[in-house]
């Protein structure tokens, strides 16, 4: 992809980000996440993404052979350095700035800016990649798998998380309608041409890994309920953020 339209999306995605609540220029808000919100604006979604870490961190310390990590669309690095500790972590990312990888500031990390989908990495050099909140950015999400496992060793692990997975692409399609709509009444309404839900059976189509669920996804019993009444009503189950294991075939 050519550098303008990736800075043009880094730009605006960090101004919608800085907005949200969901980026803040504070070093001690990458440093504190995901257990504090230091911005107080997004508590509930952090105590998902913390119960996911934990998901993450254990999954990786218990699949053998495990040594070198991946941490795909890090942002400000805070999962990498939450893992640096057990594992050799390289943070990428395209988002160099105070918000993005700027904001890395442990030695243990080696940071890495480049896309998603075009990784400047060598061939089987990690054990394992964590794509966490990111996958869903890639514009050809076929061949950004097809990149991730490149990078792998064979039945080296993949980790999915925090991205939006849908049960069809239909209804991915409806809620990309959404996001558009949502992103140009930001002023950005190019982001959604980066913004894509993902779709389980698109994922296991590639062929290239074999999933299992390790979390649903659902934040709440009162999520749970209102999927369990779409379902009984015949209406398409809504949106999940599931935590998602991978081994390369």
């Amino acid at each position: 992809m050519a550098a303008e339209p990736v800075n043009k999306f880094v730009e605006d995605y960090r101004r919608v980000r800085l907005a949200e609540g969901y980026a803040s220029t504070d070093p001690a808000f990458a440093r504190r996440l995901p257990f504090r919100d230091t911005t107080g604006r997004n508590a509930a979604a952090w105590r998902l993404r913390a119960l996911h870490y934990l998901l993450i961190r254990g999954g990786l310390a218990l699949a053998p052979g495990v040594r070198r990590v991946l941490d795909v669309g890090a942002g400000n690095g805070w999962l990498a350095r939450r893992l640096a500790g057990s594992f050799a972590v390289t943070a990428l990312d395209v988002d160099a700035s105070d918000t993005g990888l700027a904001a890395l500031d442990d030695r243990r990390v080696a940071r890495v800016r480049s896309d998603l989908q075009a990784l400047p990495l060598a061939t089987g050099s990690f054990d394992a990649v964590v794509v966490a909140a990111a996958l869903h950015y890639a514009v050809d999400q076929a061949g950004a798998l097809a990149e991730l496992a490149r990078v792998l060793r064979p039945r080296g692990v993949i980790v999915i998380a925090d991205s939006p997975v849908y049960a069809s692409a239909a209804a991915r399609d409806a809620a990309w309608s959404r996001s558009r709509d949502y992103y140009a009444a930001a002023g950005a309404a190019h982001l959604a041409d980066r913004y894509r839900g993902l779709v389980r059976d698109e994922l296991a189509r590639t062929g290239l890994f074999r999933f299992v669920s390790v979390a649903t996804g659902l934040p709440s019993l009162t999520a749970a309920f209102a999927q369990l009444r779409s379902r009984l009503r015949g209406r398409e189950p809504g949106v999940r953020l599931p935590v998602l294991f991978g081994w390369k075939r």
